[in-house]
């Protein structure tokens, strides 16, 4: 393992340290503890059952994209891909995607690069998601949120633009060598290794393109997996604020708003969120006038129980996984020119 993705995944466990310290330092444990006492379980394990539901969702999403390249999964074995994924980026942030298309060829024969395609796709589709219900968040509730966020950005201007100097000259830098690239690429393309390296490239577009390449029919069951994967994600977290007394009182609205803050907390390079979604929560609560113990109490109850649920039932699936007898190689079949 090179030196730089030791020190990444350093700065990831370090980073999810430091903002578990931000979040707890000053607390009681004592109080956050005396919040779970009426705990709802009922109420719990349904959101872990509806969280469960979007992962499998998801998974069929996933299989769908991959239809028109006249490759096929069953709805079980997309979802134990799937949830291998996440506990993955648990173990090891931003892993989950090679670990959840391993798993779907080990099950059933489906290129890794293709599905990887397919999984590069699909998250771009969801980040233009998140982006726009995430301005609707943001703007629907703008005084409360820019009160919370933007003193973060103020106070770290001088960084942010070092940061952005930098991401310039690294861009730059890169059209640099493609450009060299581009210009011995017939002496590259003599080369075993490069070919290698082209072939996989393909795959993982051959992958993008299926969403491209979907019937009407099959187009409008992706959209309305997609939001019913959405419509799970809200209903995870809305049903979740009655399992404790001190955030039974909040509105959809604010189910809302926790479902897109938390979501940001998530995309920070910690393992599986941790400390971060735990920061996002817990200060987004604390703007609808949650007790901090209450909002610390939600955060932990919230993403504790997804860690749990995940890493259960992800290590369960890899298990299986590698116990299964791997089926027969699968071949395509010529269709619409593929």
């Amino acid at each position: 393992m090179k030196i730089q993705e030791i020190l990444k995944y350093v700065f990831s466990f370090v980073l999810a340290g430091l903002l578990l310290w931000y979040v707890l330092k000053e607390q009681n444990i004592q109080e956050v503890a005396t919040s779970f006492e009426d705990l709802n379980w009922g109420i719990l394990f349904t959101s872990i059952l509806i969280s469960l539901t979007s992962h499998y969702i998801r998974g069929l999403r996933w299989g769908l994209m991959l239809k028109p390249l006249n490759y096929k999964a069953s709805g079980p074995n997309l979802f134990m891909a799937t949830m291998t994924g996440y506990a993955g980026n648990v173990i090891i942030p931003r892993f989950g995607e090679f670990f959840r298309c391993g798993i779907l060829q080990k099950l059933t024969k489906i290129p890794a690069k293709t599905s990887f395609g397919a999984v590069v796709a699909e998250r771009a589709i969801d980040l233009v998601i998140f982006i726009i219900l995430f301005s609707i968040a943001f703007f629907s509730q703008f005084e409360k949120l820019h009160n919370m966020i933007m003193p973060h950005f103020t106070q770290n201007e001088d960084a942010l633009k070092g940061k952005f100097m930098l991401l310039a000259i690294v861009g730059i830098i890169g059209i640099f060598i493609l450009g060299i690239l581009f210009k011995i690429r017939k002496r590259l393309f003599k080369t075993p290794l490069f070919r290698k390296f082209y072939s996989f490239i393909q795959g993982i577009l051959e992958g993008m393109a299926g969403v491209f390449k979907l019937r009407s029919k099959d187009l409008a069951t992706y959209f309305l997996y997609t939001a019913l994967i959405w419509i799970t994600y809200f209903y995870m977290c809305y049903i979740l604020f009655f399992a404790i007394e001190g955030t039974s009182m909040l509105s959809p609205v604010v189910g809302f708003v926790m479902m897109m803050m938390g979501g940001l907390g998530m995309v920070l390079p910690t393992p599986g969120g941790t400390g971060s979604y735990h920061f996002f929560a817990t200060q987004t609560l604390l703007i609808y006038g949650v007790a901090e113990p209450d909002a610390i109490a939600f955060a932990l109850l919230m993403h504790t129980s997804q860690t749990i649920s995940v890493l259960t039932i992800g290590g369960v699936s890899t298990l299986i996984a590698n116990l299964k007898k791997s089926p027969e190689p699968i071949e395509q079949t010529q269709q619409n020119g593929i």
